[in-house]
This record gives structure tokens, sequence and C-alpha cells, in this order.
């Protein structure tokens, strides 16, 4: 027999950011921002200095305080925290997967932000590069005169040249895929 929910109890209420246990949680999820585009660098100072030269500047705390928090998976922390662990004003948190060689410390990963048009235009660089590699193996230039030697040298798919009797295929495996934006 099933069991009636009694009328008199008030409907419950759940505590504030409640997500069940079954749903899946994405440690770097932050929310998004109308006119950029977010991305977690890992703290090296190459790595820093790469993303500063495409335009992209650190988010700091207080930009995400109005809009959300980082996943916290602190265990013993405040649920209500933010999420950062970094001591100064820019977000980050601890990367996980690596140790600073030089200071022991364990690697970081910070939260910078480009605006959208910065992004999308390296998008189109690395489209437009990626697009040239897929014709070369689409059979644009492998197998022709302008190929070079080392390319020869180093083509795992042996293309039909004039009086072979092989007959390889290229497969269509490069076919473009529109970007979603």
């Amino acid at each position: 027999m099933a069991e009636k929910k009694n009328p008199a109890n008030g409907k419950v209420e759940f505590p504030k950011g409640f997500r069940p246990m079954t749903t899946a949680t994405l440690r770097l999820e932050v929310p998004q921002k109308d006119g950029w585009h977010r991305h977690w660098f890992r703290g090296t100072p190459e790595r820093i200095a790469r993303a500063r030269q495409a335009g992209y500047s650190f988010v700091e705390k207080d930009e995400l305080e109005d809009e959300g928090v980082v996943n916290s998976f602190d265990l013993a922390g405040d649920s209500d925290a933010m999420g950062s662990t970094d001591l100064g004003t820019r977000v980050s948190v601890i990367s996980g997967d690596d140790i600073d060689a030089k200071s022991g410390q364990p690697g970081r990963m910070y939260l910078m932000q480009c605006p959208e048009e910065y992004y999308e235009e390296a998008q189109r660089i690395v489209d437009g590069r990626n697009d040239d590699v897929a014709t070369a193996l689409r059979g644009g230039l492998a197998g022709s005169e302008q190929e070079s030697g080392v390319d020869k040298n180093n083509r795992y798919v042996d293309f039909q040249r004039p009086g072979s009797k092989l007959k390889a295929k290229v497969p269509d495996l490069f076919i473009p895929k529109k970007r979603s934006t």
C-alpha cells in the first residue's frame, strides 16, 4: 500500500545551491559572461604570457560574486564560499595534477577571459589551418610534384602514383564540421 503524504507538512525547502548526488558536477564550471569567452589556463609563466598576448585578462573574484561561484570541493570549508583558492584577487584553483619543480607547490589554474571577437578570430585562424591540413590529407598536395621529400618519407598512406599497381584511396575522414557559435 502506498504511503500517503501528510497535507499539513509544508513544501520541502532545499538549501541554496542544492544539487542531487546523481547529477554531474563540473569542477571548473563558471558562469558565462555576455560578450566574453572564459577559459582556464595552467598557471605556468609561459602559458599565462601567451594568454595575455592573445588578449586574455585575469578574472577577479569580485566579478564572480554576483554571477555565482566556482565549484567548491573543500571538504570542511564553507559551502557558500566562492571556491577560488587564490590568496589574491584572481580566480584560481589548484590543478591537482602537477607540482612546481622549483617551489614544490601544487600547480594552479587561473580563470581568464577575452572579448568574444578575439576568441572567434582565433578560432577562424585555427579552422583555416586545420582546413589546409585536411585538404593536403585528402589528396591536395600529398603525392604531387609539390610535396617535399620529407613529407613523402613520413607519410602513413601511400597514394596511387601513375604506373603504380597500388590502389590506395584516402579515406574521407576530414569533412569539416561547422562550428556552432
